[in-house]
């Protein structure tokens, strides 16, 4: 009941049609979290929060819980300037898998 989509390298406009397919895919699951494991992401534009911030509506119509865990400091910073931390479920890769994986 908890999925995780891992995000690896720059999450760029261009990637955002396959992350859609993977997410609908989830979606249709119909599990009680997704999560996206951010660790091994480096960069993040603004295309892609917007798709991101697109998720949490769905998620949130679904009532599927969704979670970032795991951003590096600079994909932080960039969710903190844009003043996005209280709209998603920021967690680290310990708060996340001590809530979700136990």
């Amino acid at each position: 009941d908890v999925v995780i989509i891992h995000i690896t390298g720059e999450f760029r406009i261009e990637m955002i049609a396959k992350m859609e397919e993977v997410w609908n895919l989830q979606v249709r699951k119909k599990p009680r979290v997704i999560a996206f494991d951010c660790r091994e992401m480096e960069y993040i534009d603004s295309s892609s929060i917007g798709t991101l911030v697109k998720f949490v509506n769905t998620a949130t119509n679904k009532k599927i819980e969704f979670v970032i865990y795991g951003l590096n400091r600079e994909v932080s910073k960039i969710f903190e300037t844009a003043r996005l931390t209280r709209f998603f479920g920021l967690l680290t890769v310990q708060e996340f898998e001590s809530k979700y994986l136990r």
